[in-house]
């Protein structure tokens, strides 16, 4: 899990390094005006603990490292930008796969049940086994989807099938969400809220975080 450009870093690294690591990285995939602000610097740092593995940080961070992220906030806060830097500089079988929510129930319409399946109980590398880890994209967006029979939600049904494996196969899973807490609850039911609880490092942006769309 640790990333690869970080991994030359001694423990206890130096964070302002970090994030100017982390800048670089996003200038290379989205361009020179790529930038990290001073609001969102919070949110990098506990980023850079989670995916370096600094256990000492994460202990004062309170973040568990054998959880999953929900990176959380408003609309063009940067949230899936910095989930795919994240990706970049990852390296290993620990790599996040980023999906977009919408598209996993639109495929599911088309070809069913076995959707669920594929990012649930048979999401592991056909060579290694070890299970894929995949980060959800704008989780919340997507609506209820039906494939000859009555609508399902499909991403709840995914979520709990992976939840039922992360402590048992070591199962990772990340989402970033536009979606607050009341929301998310509204929207999965409170069983699978319960779940997320259990799954996932909440990372919010501050409200104050500006719209970096271009």
């Amino acid at each position: 899990m640790t990333a690869q450009l970080l991994r030359t870093m001694e423990p206890h690294c130096d964070y302002a390094e970090m994030l100017r690591l982390v800048e670089q990285q996003g200038k290379i995939i989205f361009g020179s005006f790529y930038k990290i602000h001073k609001v969102d610097e919070p949110v990098v740092r506990r980023m850079i603990t989670y995916f370096f593995q600094d256990v000492e940080m994460a202990r004062a961070e309170g973040i568990r490292l054998g959880k999953g992220l929900m990176l959380s906030g408003p609309t063009g806060c940067g949230k899936t930008a910095l989930m795919q830097i994240f990706t970049a500089m990852s390296g290993g079988d620990f790599v996040p796969h980023i999906v977009s929510a919408g598209q996993v129930a639109l495929d599911y319409a088309d070809k069913g049940h076995v959707i669920i399946r594929k990012y649930g109980d048979q999401s592991f590398h056909p060579v290694t086994r070890h299970p894929i880890v995949y980060c959800f994209d704008n989780l919340g967006a997507e609506r209820p989807m039906c494939h000859f029979g009555p609508p399902c939600n499909v991403l709840a049904e995914i979520l709990i099938s992976r939840g039922e494996m992360a402590a048992s196969q070591l199962m990772l899973t990340h989402v970033t969400t536009r979606m607050d807490a009341v929301s998310l609850e509204k929207h999965y039911g409170k069983a699978v809220r319960s779940l997320m609880r259990s799954m996932f490092n909440l990372i919010h942006f501050s409200k104050e975080s500006p719209d970096k769309r271009r």
